[in-house]
């Protein structure tokens, strides 16, 4: 009994600053940054892990960092005001940070980069697929016969155009001498003989004129789709045509913005079949780049390590790092450089 009145007595003459400082506001604020702190390296180690992991694995991985994070904080401050050696829990927090670290940068990276690298990646991808696809359509217009194709296919288009108005034509109606002319004309066209369908009067009323025509059309029609697409160059032309389709397609989702890593996986797929087809069906060789679309994939590490190592985004890099570092260690850094030991005891 004396002797804790004697202590009691010791402790009261004490100097103000050799007094225990414990439950001080510094103290309160103390705890609130280390819940903080640790909570959200919590949340973004899961967001980090759970791409590369199944979530509940990652979920357990976090939780269990989280935990190390705010006991060793709260031991690194009961061991610095116990005037006690730091180096264990130190050591101990190096090895947590660094599974903390990894999780942490790719989450914030993949977070900082998500909103624009998917534009900027598809961006790249429709400057390359442009001027790629434009060296393949200009290729296919070099061949002769795919010129020589397209003649026929544009005089027929203007033959038959003159063959139906001609029928229809109120000075001289029917499948008369300048109708048979145009007629013979799509026949030297397709290079093949055509049966005419039976006229009828050039005194009939003019629906049975059109609809006679039409009739007429599209038996040449049927015929030559026949012969153009027996044609060497058909291949060529409806290469070309698909080319042109596909590239309007993607120009309209460039023009309206519509940014998406489906549309640039697509756009890649595409002109790695074009540059295959090109091969197999151009007589000379075209040299064609290809299009880089994984930096849009954005989540998993190899990825983010992959635009680590490629530079992409350095501000987005830099504050990921800087972040995950703060997060892990600054209220480490700050307990052991504000609190001193206890000397009271």
């Amino acid at each position: 009994m004396a002797e804790e009145t004697q202590r009691d007595f010791l402790i009261t003459l004490a100097r103000k600053e050799d007094e225990p400082r414990q439950g001080t506001l510094f103290d309160f604020l103390f705890g609130i940054a280390v819940w903080l702190t640790c909570t959200f390296s919590t949340w973004a180690t899961y967001v980090g892990f759970s791409v590369d992991f199944p979530k509940p694995i990652a979920a357990v991985i976090a939780l269990a960092i989280g935990l190390f994070l705010v006991g060793l904080n709260f031991e690194l401050r009961k061991r610095r005001r116990a005037a006690e050696s730091l180096w264990g829990p130190l050591a101990m927090l190096a090895v947590v940070v660094v599974f903390s670290f990894i999780g942490n940068t790719n989450a914030i990276y993949s977070y900082s980069i998500r909103r624009d690298i998917v534009g900027q990646t598809q961006e790249e991808a429709w400057r390359v697929f442009d001027s790629e696809t434009s060296k393949i359509l200009a290729a296919i217009e070099e061949v002769p016969e795919v010129a020589s194709l397209q003649d026929r296919q544009t005089r027929l288009a203007v033959a038959r155009q003159n063959l139906r108005t001609q029928i229809v034509d109120s000075r001289n109606p029917g499948f008369g001498e300048l109708a048979q002319d145009h007629y013979a004309e799509i026949m030297r066209l397709l290079g093949i003989q055509l049966t005419p369908l039976r006229a009828p009067d050039p005194t009939a009323p003019v629906e049975q004129l059109a609809a006679y025509a039409g009739r007429l059309d599209a038996l040449i029609e049927e015929q030559a789709q026949t012969q153009f697409d027996s044609d060497p160059a058909a291949p060529l032309i409806e290469f070309e045509s698909n080319i042109q389709k596909v590239r309007a397609f993607y120009e309209g989702k460039m023009r309206q913005k519509e940014y998406s890593a489906d549309t640039t996986d697509l756009m890649t797929r595409d002109l790695d079949g074009y540059a295959v087809q090109a091969r197999e069906l151009l007589p000379a060789d075209v040299q064609l780049a290809t299009i880089n679309n994984s930096a849009d994939e954005i989540g998993s590490f190899q990825y983010t390590w992959r635009n680590f190592g490629n530079w992409i985004n350095p501000t987005a890099i830099v504050l990921a790092v800087l972040l995950s570092v703060l997060l892990d260690l600054l209220v480490p850094l700050v307990t052991i450089l504000v609190y001193r030991p206890d000397t009271w005891h």
